[in-house]
């Protein structure tokens, strides 16, 4: 197992693809459909990496990347869909490792993860 992808995004049809493409590569995914479920996720462990859509409910909030990041190391990866959003700025300064631009290339995605988890 090469690690634990957790990917909240609204839009099932995008997470399904990506999650299909993480788990062919290996990693062992669990997807959220809001950010309202990942304070009781974060509780039962840190995964390697997260990629979270910020047009998801619960998402574009402080309060959530200060507690990814006070709970350890992982690599948060934002799905946006428009550049120069003052959020990206904020997300930067509280610790987000990059972003993924809509519409996104599976394969690529794919690789990133694929290096920030080896």
């Amino acid at each position: 197992m090469k690690g634990t992808i957790l990917i909240v995004d609204r839009d099932l049809a995008d997470g399904g693809y990506l999650r299909e493409c993480l788990e062919k590569e290996g990693h062992r995914v669990t997807a959220l459909s809001n950010g309202a479920g990942l304070a009781d996720f974060l509780s039962e462990g840190q995964p390697a990496v997260f990629i979270l859509d910020i047009d998801t409910p619960g998402v574009r909030e402080r309060y959530l990347l200060h507690q990814i990041r006070k709970n350890g190391s992982s690599r948060v990866l934002l799905v946006v869909s428009q550049r120069g959003d003052p959020f990206l700025k904020e997300a930067i300064d509280l610790g987000v490792y990059g972003f993924i631009y809509k519409p996104f290339n599976l394969k690529e995605v794919c690789t990133l993860v694929h290096h920030l988890t080896c």
